[in-house]
């Protein structure tokens, strides 16, 4: 405790109807609190249950006209767009806000100067508490007012609502959507109904007295309650509402508070997600902490399919704006969170292998086997204005697939459970071949089919964040060197899962198609002449020299050589990629750097961990310390040391803390994922379970030399790890993991081949 508070010490003192979208990644973000909030003018508090979720101002409220991002949402929709208090016409002061857990939030306000009884000049100060508690499709309210007069006071309770029902695209991109079907009235004794309805589309907001208040009346878009205060006493309001998607549905009314006593605790669920993860106990504390508020934002960023399940889900993208389901994003998290909880991988696998494309659509850049990229629920894709019904505009979600499965067997051993997978698997691999292939080439390649598509379907998403040496949009399709990459990971690493679903024949020519993908990448994408990895093959199949961040990705996956390898590794690390805190994605030797953009010279943490992993893959322990260093010291300058999805690409020696990007979503789920990365790379694990074997190469910097890791599952062992750096960068290993064999070493399948 004395070390956490010597940290906190020091972290103190320093409307028309929409048209179709081409969605890109810089305006895809909607505009979101940064986490040194001395920088940004609209801090807001969020809290969520999968993608139910609601933003509210500092104080508590939705204010009046919210074009930004407060609401109270669910299904893609804003459900409540206002909800402001007053008392007697005037609105509290809030004094008070804490975040108790990613579901629950309190505010404590207070309203000064309120008259007594008939106009009673000992004016009286009335303190007001509000419990707000996010479900799925639902929240909970609690009002709690205390007057502090010498009399009994009565005052009007207002809660100002009103319900847009925009879509979340509307909100994200300021293009408003005109509603005529719209209408609120009393369903029944304390029960408001507000609905919105366009063809067979369907929205509806319950807002339900819980506690039995009399004289409650709605006018003028505005909840009336008068309230009867005694000093020395409580006053409270329970509300309920309920955020329903059809006319079928008849949500059941809460008896009581969840608050109250005797209750079933409402973070159950929550507490047996953290119950159930690996613990850490590291010599750094930044390590520590940072590992502590990954798995709770895993925790915030689970999607379930229904409230009655559950033990499958998979994590979503990013609060506010992508809770939902997100290939390439799910999947590299749950890689991430592997060695937190291996069971992270089944839900992602299930929920995407679902929606897997079985159809040739180029609306939606949909092609058979495509594991798709983004699902949405909201009125503009269920009226086809985005085509995100699912949208399949990835091409490296579906070889990421193929990883996660792989990594899920070597962390599992259980190749009949994975059987139901083999039909998806075989589909992932049909799509790389024949449609990922675009041109027969050997290459991945992409453009979009249609008019609305993404104009880019690697990681770097944004409209801008790929790019040419002078700045221009490369010529389509693109073939981006960590595609390649991917692909032959996955080749090379499903073909174990092959062989023990007996097709030892598809094994070998998985593995023979990835030795001639790394040799044709070898000759086609290493620039001699600069001694460095070309970033893509253009549509004319010119190699584009642009220096960015990708080729970390290609070590992590060991597509070169040793000696290129670490030539790429040694590139990355030069002043103009590496800033002190991470790893830009682009140089800001290149025309068109901009530190505070989205993916033109951002650090992105995933990235930069995601190199750190390719550079011990390497051999270079050095390199990967430095980038995990950086990374540790700017967490901890950001809010309860929660990792953000990106930051600014300043130099760490021209500002004393990293720079937020204004619109980055926190928390996100591959930035938590790559503290829980960090773990693995120090430790140097690798299970081999279907071999009884785990893996230990340990290389731990003198900043953190000691590192344990305790119940970890792999397949039915809980495993416990613990290492200590000693002198000479020797370590000592103390396992216990009982049925398994430990071996101190590299395991084969991550040794670097020669060209």
């Amino acid at each position: 405790m004395k070390e956490r508070d010597r940290v906190a010490r020091a972290r103190s003192s320093r409307s028309t109807t929409p048209a179709r979208l081409l969605v890109d990644g810089e305006s895809y973000m909607a505009p979101w609190r940064t986490l040194i909030t001395a920088v940004h003018p609209h801090p807001s508090v969020k809290i969520n249950h999968g993608a139910t979720f609601l933003v509210t101002d500092q104080q508590g409220a939705i204010p009046l006209g919210s074009a930004g991002e407060y609401g109270l949402y669910s299904a893609d929709t804003r459900f409540i767009s206002r909800h402001e208090l007053r008392l007697n016409g005037k609105r509290p002061d809030s004094v008070a806000s804490v975040r108790l857990s990613f579901r629950h939030a309190r505010w404590h306000m207070i309203t000064d100067s309120i008259a007594g009884p008939g106009g009673d000049m000992r004016e009286a100060r009335v303190a007001v508490t509000v419990d707000r508690l996010v479900s799925l499709h639902r929240m909970h309210e609690d009002l709690t007012l205390h007057t502090y007069a010498r009399a009994p006071l009565t005052v009007l309770l207002e809660i100002a609502l009103e319900s847009d029902f925009a879509d979340l695209f509307e909100v994200r991109y300021r293009s408003w959507q005109r509603r005529a079907d719209l209408n609120t009235w009393w369903l029944g004794p304390n029960i408001l109904e507000s609905r919105y309805q366009n063809q067979d589309f369907v929205r509806r907001c319950l807002v339900r007295a819980i506690t039995q208040v009399g004289g409650i009346t709605y006018a003028n878009g505005a909840l009336r309650i008068p309230a009867d205060l005694v000093p020395g006493e409580q006053w409270r309001l329970c509300l309920q509402y309920d955020l329903l998607t059809s006319d079928d549905q008849i949500p059941t009314l809460a008896v009581r508070s969840p608050f109250d006593s005797g209750e079933e605790d409402p973070m159950k669920q929550a507490r047996s997600w953290q119950r159930s993860v690996s613990h850490v106990e590291p010599a750094d504390i930044r390590l520590q902490f940072a590992y502590e508020r990954a798995i709770e934002d895993f925790a915030a960023l689970r999607l379930h399919e229904q409230e009655t399940s559950f033990d499958r889900w998979m994590p979503a993208a990013g609060l506010p704006w992508f809770m939902a389901l997100f290939g390439r994003d799910s999947l590299i998290a749950s890689i991430q969170a592997m060695v937190a909880q291996p069971a992270v991988a089944l839900g992602t696998l299930e929920n995407l292998a679902r929606w897997q494309s079985d159809v040739d659509d180029p609306e939606r850049d949909a092609e058979p086997g495509k594991m798709p990229h983004e699902l949405r629920v909201g009125e503009w894709a269920h009226f086809g204005i985005v085509p995100h019904r699912p949208y399949y505009g990835t091409a490296d979600a579906t070889p990421l697939y193929l990883l996660l499965l792989a990594e899920n067997f070597r962390w599992s051993g259980d190749a009949d459970s994975l059987w139901a997978f083999k039909g998806a698997a075989e589909r992932c691999l049909d799509w790389i071949d024949h449609h990922g292939d675009r041109d027969g080439d050997g290459f991945q390649e992409y453009a979009p089919r249609s008019q609305g598509g993404y104009r880019n379907q690697g990681w770097r998403d944004a409209h801008d964040g790929v790019l040419d040496e002078t700045g221009a949009f490369p010529e389509l399709p693109i073939g981006t060197s960590e595609m390649q990459a991917y692909v032959y990971g996955a080749k090379t690493r499903i073909a174990a899962l092959f062989e023990a679903w007996g097709d030892a024949s598809r094994a070998a020519v998985l593995r023979r198609e990835a030795a001639e993908l790394r040799r044709k990448f070898i000759a086609t994408f290493w620039l001699e002449g600069a001694g460095e990895l070309a970033f893509l093959l253009d549509g004319r199949k010119r190699p584009v020299g642009t220096v960015v961040s990708d080729s970390g990705h290609c070590l992590w996956m060991g597509i070169l050589d040793e000696e290129r390898g670490r030539a790429a590794g040694r590139r990355l690390m030069q002043p103009d990629m590496f800033t002190g805190w991470g790893l830009r994605t682009l140089s800001d030797h290149h025309p068109s750097y901009d530190p505070h953009s989205y993916q033109r010279g951002s650090v992105w943490p995933h990235d930069s961990v995601i190199a750190a992993a390719g550079l011990r893959r390497y051999g270079m322990n050095e390199e990967a310390w430095t980038i995990l260093d950086g990374l540790l010291a700017a967490v901890m300058c950001f809010e309860d040391s929660q990792m953000p999805e990106l930051f600014a690409g300043l130099p760490k020696g021209e500002f004393a803390v990293p720079v937020p990007y204004r619109m980055a979503n926190v928390p996100q789920a591959w930035a938590a994922g790559s503290v829980l990365h960090m773990v693995r790379i120090l430790l140097g694990l690798e299970p081999d379970i279907p071999a009884g074997r785990i893996y230990l190469d340990p290389a731990l910097p003198a900043w953190c030399s000691k590192l344990e890791l305790r119940r970890m599952r792999l397949g039915p062992h809980e495993v416990r790890v613990s290492v200590e750096r000693k002198g000479h960068g020797r370590h000592a290993v103390d396992a216990d993991a009982p049925g398994l064999e430990v071996v101190r070493g590299v395991p084969p399948w991550l040794e670097i081949g020669a060209d």
